[in-house]
């Protein structure tokens, strides 16, 4: 007997994610649907049409509705030892149960993690199946969030998270203001050139419009030192970390930005650049415009949509055609993971929840593929990894180990 077809759980995850509500018994019968009838054609329909709802929301609603959660999570750990017969009873399909051992059963699990927080989670895809695994909860570790700290040319430093709105401070005889959005700009033409340094921690984000008029959005554990005017044939700027930006046209005056083992030299207006120290590469991925990007006397000019990565000890720049929705995930609150090593995740779930994280055991050949809104706790995030089974974790205060395999 069929309790839902693809149209119906289609309809049903779409409110979900826009945060309105669904009757209980709907959702048991989503769920039931997910686990036992459902193709694996059908749910990777389905976790499609949910990315594409994210994909046109700004802001992702919280549906509240944690007994359901735990629900899943219940069914999904103890789901043959305890319901196997409950469900056959329901269902009158036995066979079609112990079938479920045999097929890709990590859709199944997938279908239903749609649930969690308001439809925050998509999917994570893995291509071998395991029992979903139970994190240890000791704390919880919040999102990052908007704070940064300017450092003026005098050493005087604000946090700009505490500031009020307004102007913050005097230097070189500009005015830097804290605007209603939050971000931070400059007014004014400056008579003496200072330089200030603009600073994420590790949990923050910050935008900055810089004097010329130039926009910088700088991810976390991240810094951009800069002048409090830009005179003279260029304009330059110094990043560490990663950063997108879009810049200001002026033909007569280039703008390069450095990191410290490359240059990007500006010709067009927006891109993102990566050079995190515990990264493996720099990469310069370009959104529009050109870009050249020039690492000793080796340069390479990038057209939209490509990626130039250099690597520790490279000779040259491997150029590639990333995924710009990846790439710019960061900027627009999202982890998006596209076969994704567990350790990349995990440097970037540093970052973002201010964690310290180890590995117990051999993790190298874990990949993940996913959708996560970066406003959820990193429980909530973690969870979602570990009920594929890959891994499972162990949280003590701020501190995350990843332990490959399912929790025994």
């Amino acid at each position: 007997m069929s309790y839902m077809n693809i149209t119906e759980a289609i309809t049903i995850v779409t409110k979900l994610a826009e945060g309105t509500q669904v009757s209980e018994d709907r959702i048991a019968a989503f769920r039931l649907w997910s686990l036992t009838e459902a193709t694996d054609e059908e749910l990777q329909e389905l976790a499609r049409a949910h990315e594409a709802v994210l994909m046109r929301m700004q802001e992702i609603p919280v549906y509240d509705n944690r007994e359901i959660v735990n629900n899943i999570y219940s069914r999904l750990t103890a789901y043959y030892q305890e319901e196997t017969a409950a469900l056959a009873a329901v269902t009158g399909q036995d066979n079609n149960i112990r079938k479920i051992r045999g097929r890709n059963y990590w859709w199944a699990a997938a279908a239903s993690l749609l649930l969690l927080g308001g439809g925050t989670a998509v999917w994570m895809i893995r291509t071998q199946r395991t029992q979903p695994a139970v994190i240890v909860q000791q704390t919880t570790l919040t999102p990052g969030s908007n704070k940064a700290v300017l450092t003026l040319a005098n050493g005087q430093q604000i946090i700009l998270d505490n500031a009020e709105k307004g102007t913050i401070a005097e230097s070189g005889g500009v005015s830097v203001i804290k605007a209603d959005s939050g971000a931070i700009a400059y007014s004014g033409t400056g008579g003496n050139i200072q330089y200030h340094t603009l600073s994420t921690p590790r949990g923050g984000q910050f935008q900055l419009t810089l004097p010329d008029g130039s926009h910088v959005w700088l991810n976390a554990a991240s810094s951009i030192r800069y002048p409090t005017a830009f005179t003279g044939a260029e304009r330059n700027v110094e990043l560490t970390g990663e950063g997108y930006f879009e810049i200001a046209p002026n033909a007569a005056q280039p703008f390069t930005v450095k990191t410290g083992k490359l240059d990007v030299h500006v010709l067009g207006t927006g891109f993102n650049i990566m050079a995190y120290a515990d990264e493996n590469a720099v990469r310069t991925t370009l959104v529009n415009g050109a870009v050249k990007v020039a690492a000793g006397a080796t340069t390479t000019i990038l057209t939209p949509g490509t990626q130039a990565s250099l690597q520790a000890g490279a000779a040259g720049f491997t150029i590639s055609r990333p995924d710009l929705d990846e790439v710019l995930a960061w900027k627009n609150g999202q982890f998006r993971f596209s076969r994704t090593n567990i350790r990349q995740i995990m440097r970037q779930v540093s970052r973002w929840y201010d964690v310290e994280v180890n590995y117990e055991g051999n993790v190298d050949n874990i990949e993940f593929q996913g959708i996560l809104s970066r406003k959820v706790t990193a429980q909530a995030l973690l969870e979602t990894i570990a009920a594929t089974g890959e891994v499972h974790f162990r949280i003590t205060g701020n501190h995350i180990s990843v332990i490959p395999g399912a929790e025994k």
